[in-house]
């Protein structure tokens, strides 16, 4: 794309960033649902025994149609993507059913979640069967496995209820009446029936406030709404209960439309969630307010929130981003959002990737008709996950500088408080986050790991989620505080943002570390700063140890490093650019380079940890006698070592 283009999509999404972190959350007008209400909408419903009805009509096909033939660039792009993928289904081998390494899930049900969406959509775009037989004949293998899950891992069935209904809905003219009978059996065995008994226990999945929630009782709900006419009875109540469950999910994204378990899950859940919403509105005419939560109204805007000019940032088991994540237009459709609407059709266009979804609730009409009118901030804080962020201007060479801070016992969160990444000149300069490792390690989800943070260290027993390194606050830019097989930080420990400042010469923030660090230290606060004027970026550390102190300062990076004579400056280039990260004080610390693995001199035998290839870090070990660091970050060899200036006078 142009530059000048660039700069509008960056415009976009940082005006609606300014605005809304600025209202308070407000209350949703939601209320529950009886499933006599649910029976009369049903009852009532003009698009009975209409298909498909739930996330598309024949109407929306042939305008996907018209738009296509008239050479849409985006509609062309999405179809060709499209028609390639679901061949590319027609030439794999059926998914048989087996369980993964940890016996739990049913991956083939998570597969086909990928194919039957472009399966559905090149029959309903070409009206050539070989793609519905493809998708029948995988569902009827489906339809004889034991279990979809349910007894052991519901989200499976969740997804597996979503594969039901889109290919009950979208193939419904193509399916016989003997093979739509044997799906509804196989989705009531195998999902409905069990579902509506965990939903009258309110077992943990049906009320969770993370993707599970959405996945699981979104899949209940448009299962019900695909088969409503044969069993009205069994549909309007497990309709009504999980439409009842959603909402502390919907509430999760309040106040700024934050998640916490970072893009991979809020795009998770949030597929499933918006066209469960979208197929309870064109079914029942009504969404009964459950996307007027305040900040669900707000999370369509999320992607733009935590990305900087060169990509997205990742948080806890999010995999590392190289690009900016986009959004989904249903909520640039459904919220009436021009703005939104425009930085979805120009991520698209950038990243040449175009959804199912995409096609769907594409609006040309509202994407070339978008003015600024406000003033723009570039500084940003997005409360409940405490992500802030600063950048020079909104070119992809602009300097940017975030930290995260927040609860370390987040669904799938890391013990990251205080890391910070870094871009600028076009290259990402400092990773906050190598990303997940593989989940079906042993003691990869178990958080009470074994010594824990408050206990005396000893060796390693068996296998805990803080013994991975790419979870522990050393594979992160944090300060470590005297290593040792404990977890890093405070498991339960909340990172806050304690002050800030704003101005057209600099933004910065002060995060308060303490409770993430109180074996270790009485006070500990970090700052970033960002001087837009001269694009430089300080990073700045304060602390009160409790009794004698080791401290690692790190930084992970891709970019080849050489040090200085003296240690203190290191020359950080990659793909032709460099920038110069200096030692301001102590005047004793010095710089060096380490492999990307844990701080030497302790070992964790019984965990295994995936290699962080292209990776290394720049460290500085400090004694007990140092209790404050500060790191320069420029563009040119300029920084020199500084007279300390306390956070506390920033």
């Amino acid at each position: 794309m142009m530059p000048k283009k660039i700069l509008y999509i960056v415009l976009c999404w940082l005006l609606f960033t300014g605005y809304s972190y600025q209202n308070n959350p407000g209350i949703s007008s939601f209320k529950s649902v009886t499933p006599e209400m649910i029976r009369a909408r049903l009852e009532s419903s003009n698009v009975q025994g209409l298909h498909p009805r739930l996330f598309f009509s024949k109407k929306d096909i042939d305008r996907i149609k018209n738009l296509f033939s008239q050479g849409d660039p985006l509609v062309k792009m999405g179809v060709d993507q499209i028609m390639k993928e679901a061949n590319d289904v027609l030439s794999k081998p059926f998914l048989k059913y087996y369980l993964d390494e940890a016996k739990l899930r049913v991956p083939s049900i998570h597969q086909f979640a990928s194919q039957i969406p472009v399966l559905v959509m090149a029959y309903r775009i070409s009206g050539d069967t070989v793609f519905a037989s493809r998708a029948w004949r995988q569902l009827e293998l489906m339809s004889s496995y034991p279990d979809w899950g349910a007894e052991r891992h519901f989200l499976d069935a969740g997804i597996g209820a979503f594969n039901f209904a889109l290919a009950y809905d979208g193939l419904f003219d193509f399916l016989s009446s003997e093979r739509k009978s044997l799906l509804r059996q196989a989705v009531k065995k195998h999902v409905l029936i069990p579902g509506l008994l965990q939903l009258k226990k309110r077992i943990w999945w049906s009320t969770a406030h993370h993707n599970w929630n959405g996945i699981c009782n979104g899949g209940i709900i448009m299962a019900g709404l695909a088969l409503f006419e044969e069993d009205l009875a069994l549909s309007s109540e497990i309709i009504a209960a999980a439409i009842n469950a959603l909402p502390p999910y919907l509430q999760s994204f309040d106040p700024d439309g934050q998640s916490e378990e970072g893009l991979m899950y809020w795009s998770y859940g949030l597929m499933y969630t918006t066209i469960t919403i979208e197929s309870i509105k064109r079914v029942m005419g009504t969404s009964f307010d459950l996307d007027q939560f305040p900040g669900f109204k707000k999370t369509g805007w999320f992607p733009a929130y935590v990305s900087g000019p060169v990509t997205s940032l990742n948080i806890g088991d999010d995999p590392i981003k190289n690009e900016r994540s986009r959004s989904f237009f249903w909520f640039a459709s459904n919220n009436k959002d021009t703005a939104l609407a425009q930085l979805q059709y120009d991520l698209c266009q950038a990243t040449s990737k175009v959804s199912w979804m995409d096609l769907l609730y594409y609006d040309p009409a509202m994407c070339h008709n978008y003015k600024i009118k406000r003033k723009i901030p570039s500084d940003i804080y997005i409360r409940g996950i405490e992500v802030m962020s600063s950048r020079s201007g909104w070119t992809k060479d602009d300097w940017f500088v975030s930290i995260h801070g927040g609860y370390n016992n987040a669904n799938h969160g890391h013990l990251d408080a205080g890391s910070f990444d870094i871009q600028a000149l076009g290259e990402v300069w400092a990773y906050g986050n190598l990303g997940r490792d593989d989940y079906t390690s042993p003691g990869y989800f178990s958080k009470q790991t074994i010594p824990g943070y408050l206990d005396n260290d000893t060796l390693q027993t068996q296998p805990g989620r803080w013994h991975f390194y790419r979870l522990r606050a050393e594979g992160k830019n944090c300060l470590i505080f005297n290593p040792s097989i404990r977890p890093d930080q405070n498991e339960k420990g909340n990172a806050q943002l304690l002050r800030s400042v704003s101005t057209d010469e600099k933004g910065f923030f002060i995060l308060d570390l303490t409770n993430c660090y109180s074996r270790d230290v009485n006070r500990y606060q970090r700052g970033i700063q960002l001087d837009r004027k001269d694009s430089t970026i300080i990073i700045q550390d304060e602390w009160e140890s409790k009794e004698a102190t080791s401290a690692w300062w790190q930084m992970h990076t891709k970019a080849s490093i050489h040090l200085s004579n003296d240690k203190r400056k290191a020359y950080l280039k990659q793909n032709g650019k460099e920038i110069v990260v200096s030692i301001s004080y102590p005047t004793q610390a010095s710089f060096e380079v380490l492999k990307a693995d844990y701080i030497p001199g302790r070992s964790f035998p019984l965990t295994k940890n995936s290699a962080n290839e292209g990776f290394k870090k720049l460290v500085i070990h400090l004694t007990d006698k140092i209790s404050s660091i500060a790191v320069h970050f420029s563009a040119n060899n300029s920084i020199a070592t500084s007279q300390k200036r306390p956070l506390d006078q920033w």
